[in-house]
């Protein structure tokens, strides 16, 4: 072939090419729940799926990113030098509706989240602040809540004593800003649906089909939109996990939670991931005063609950060993004075097994104080209805009347249902738990306290708030950490719950999807930096 035609070929290939673009990379995002959120009000929300969207479409004053705190609608901060005195300092940013963001959203969201009218469970996530438990517990006005807009961008929060973790506490959910002008518009209905709300964060949220899906948008106007690299994740609602699983397979998600009787054969595959997510799970008891049920007041019969159950064989067989069996009550893995809290202070309570003599004895106590046979008690388990905390609620059914001889019955509920019926003491016994919103024993321990919102088993003990609070104020790490230890100890053996598992999680993600995170503090997931390469 003549070489100048031979180069003319050529560079006409090179130039078709040239010509074909590179393929793009994905900028959707496509995953599911196993449950619809009942509100995206940052002061009303309580569990962590609603906090996973509020850590999207909202922007605190500072974010959590992988461990990290980094500076959110706060550009910059400094403390005192006492410690008690934070000032946050706001960068220019801006609503979704075009209103500037101000040091006096805030300073509104944090007083609503304290106001006894909104009721929040979170209420006591903001004690640290001077005067404001007063104020929650209707012993002092708004007035004496430590916190003010100074101007625009100038926000003084006074702490009751110095507390380090403070400011990344700022990060969770419940310390969202909410609009003053759009609550007082929509009322009850405020943060309801897609349109009754203004958002600050990373993404809007532009639909929200209850029950079926939600969409965000990447928000143009967000103050550090050139970070974020998603156009769009749409959050669906599937309740069975097979189905997520089928959806993942068939490449519609591109992250999924593996179901505990698969989990062996994806890991051996290679392809599911594990990792502790933060929960650890318990049986809660209702200790209010029940004439008809006294037994659940009586430590001695919680007591012997606890070590009738057999943690190896009820996470074995509940999740097929993906659960680990939970021996205390602080989960091991949050950080302590210099390493983890679980390190520098080993405790296992409960044997992994149980004890079944041990359970015998403490029933025979508790029968013996209450003048009543094992067979006269009967005691309700509230659980969720998912095909998982089925199998859990009837492998510990069986243990505990194999065990002790009562009866056991299980209530099963929508995961809506199971929350309200907690949150208003319509149990007497509930499948319940906690994920940390800080990195420190106390986000465990302090939502256990008489006077904490979240107690909804109205636990109350003299030693164990006086070891909560003072280690709230002891300045000496060391000695702090070991009046939080004395806590644990305390709660544990007062049980007005008794330990059941850490749960543990398999997942998958998509190929080339990366910057998601698996958060252990708050929300389940972040993807406010995710891109797919």
């Amino acid at each position: 072939m003549n070489k100048k035609i031979l180069t003319i070929i050529l560079l006409l290939l090179c130039a078709v090419v040239a010509a074909v673009p590179a393929t793009a990379a994905k900028k959707s995002l496509t995953f599911s729940m196993e449950t619809e959120i009942p509100v995206l009000d940052p002061q009303k929300s309580n569990a962590a799926p609603s906090f996973t969207v509020i850590s999207h479409v909202f922007e605190n004053l500072v974010r959590r990113v992988e461990g990290k705190t980094i500076p959110g609608a706060a550009e910059s901060w400094e403390t005192s030098e006492d410690g008690r005195t934070i000032t946050f300092h706001l960068r220019d940013s801006k609503w979704s509706d075009g209103q500037p963001v101000t040091a006096a959203d805030f300073e509104y969201s944090i007083k609503r989240l304290l106001d006894p009218n909104t009721a929040a469970e979170y209420a006591f996530a903001a004690y640290y602040i001077a005067g404001a438990e007063e104020y929650n517990l209707g012993k002092a006005d708004v007035s004496a809540v430590g916190i003010k807009a100074v101007d625009d961008k100038t926000l003084v929060i006074n702490l009751k004593e110095p507390t380090p973790y403070f400011v990344s506490f700022l990060g969770h959910g419940s310390f969202a800003p909410s609009r003053r002008d759009l609550v007082e518009k929509y009322g009850a209905a405020y943060a309801t649906d897609a349109d009754k709300a203004a958002y600050n964060g990373p993404f809007i949220l532009k639909e929200w089909r209850h029950e079926e899906t939600k969409i965000l948008e990447k928000n143009p106007g967000y103050w550090n939109a050139d970070a974020i690299k998603l156009d769009k994740a749409e959050i669906m609602v599937i309740y069975d996990t097979a189905t997520a699983l089928n959806l993942f397979e068939s490449g519609e998600f591109d992250i999924v939670d593996v179901p505990s009787n698969l989990f062996k054969q994806y890991q051996d595959q290679g392809t599911a991931k594990l990792f502790l997510n933060g929960a650890l799970d318990w049986m809660k008891f209702n200790l209010r005063d029940n004439p008809a049920k006294p037994w659940l007041a009586n430590k001695n019969f919680r007591l012997a609950v606890g070590w009738a159950i057999d943690r190896e064989s009820y996470t074995l067989v509940s999740t097929k060993g993906l659960y680990m069996p939970a021996l205390r009550f602080v989960l091991p893995i949050v950080q302590g004075v210099g390493s983890e809290y679980g390190k520098e202070y080993p405790l296992d309570f409960y044997a992994p097994k149980g004890d079944a003599a041990k359970a015998k004895e403490f029933l025979a106590k508790a029968l013996d104080e209450l003048k009543i046979k094992a067979s006269d008690i009967t005691m309700e388990y509230l659980i969720q209805d998912q095909e998982e905390t089925r199998l859990m609620a009837e492998t510990l059914q069986q243990q505990l009347q194999n065990v002790l001889g009562i009866n056991v019955k299980i209530k099963l509920v929508t995961r809506m249902q199971r929350q309200q019926l907690e949150a208003d003491g319509e149990f007497d016994t509930v499948y319940s738990g906690w994920m940390p919103d800080y990195d420190d024993p106390m986000s465990y321990e302090e939502i256990w306290v008489s006077t904490s919102s979240h107690n909804s088993a109205k636990y109350s003990s003299e030693a164990y708030d006086r070891f909560v609070q003072g280690a709230m104020v002891e300045k000496d790490a060391g000695k702090r950490m070991d009046m939080i230890f004395a806590a644990e100890k305390q709660i544990l053996e007062d049980a007005p719950l008794v330990p059941l598992q850490l749960r543990r999680k398999a997942w998958m993600t998509a190929p080339g999807l990366k910057g998601f995170g698996r958060p252990l503090i708050g929300a389940e997931y972040d993807f406010a930096f995710a891109y797919f390469e």
